[in-house]
């Protein structure tokens, strides 16, 4: 089982170094590298010459694709706590697919997205015409808000969803991209 470091080893490390720490200790294969900068420790954690994080007196910074924002600031350790941080960091590296270990030694999995009638359509912008393919020649009425049927001949290449409102066939990840509405359409939208 991995240990993080014991609390009275930690209270001398400033915060990005015992995060940069506990994250290596836990993710097989990572690099760390440290930079000094204006009496400032720089870590950055890589994978496969990748860098992935980077980690200075303010915060973390991703340079992965992440469902959260792409920075995280130590103040939230104040909140909710510096080993609930580290783990968030873990997780979003496993949403990212990179294989990362958990305290009790087991691999963090990656959570299926859940495919929601509300999602908007990544072709037409649309929302309420997601649905999950299934092959076969009808559907359950009680099925059809979820899913949509496709004939068995028909060849998707590997796609899940599919919207019924443009025909826009593709996979579950590409709904995680998230259509951002520029300044001046919110502003307009509220007057």
């Amino acid at each position: 089982m991995i240990e993080d470091e014991s609390p009275a080893d930690s209270a001398a490390l400033p915060t990005q170094e015992l995060v940069a720490q506990s994250i290596l200790s836990r993710f097989p294969g990572a690099a760390l590298a440290r930079h000094e900068k204006e009496r400032d420790a720089i870590f950055e954690i890589s994978f496969e010459e990748k860098l992935l994080l980077r980690l200075d007196g303010r915060g973390a910074r991703y340079f992965f694709p992440s469902r959260r924002k792409r920075t995280v600031k130590w103040e939230k350790i104040t909140v909710v706590g510096l080993p609930r941080v580290i783990d968030y960091i873990l997780r979003d590296l496993a949403e990212a697919n990179y294989e990362v270990i958990s305290t009790t030694n087991t691999q963090i999995l990656k959570r299926p997205i859940h495919v929601s009638r509300h999602m908007g359509c990544p072709e037409c912008k649309e929302g309420g015409g997601i649905k999950i393919l299934v092959r076969g020649e009808t559907l359950a009425a009680e099925n059809s808000e979820i899913y949509t049927t496709i004939t068995p001949d028909t060849d998707v290449v590997g796609a899940e969803i599919k919207c019924t409102l443009c025909g826009w066939i593709g996979i579950r990840s590409l709904l995680l991209r998230k259509m951002r509405r520029s300044r001046k359409a919110i502003n307009h939208e509220q007057r």
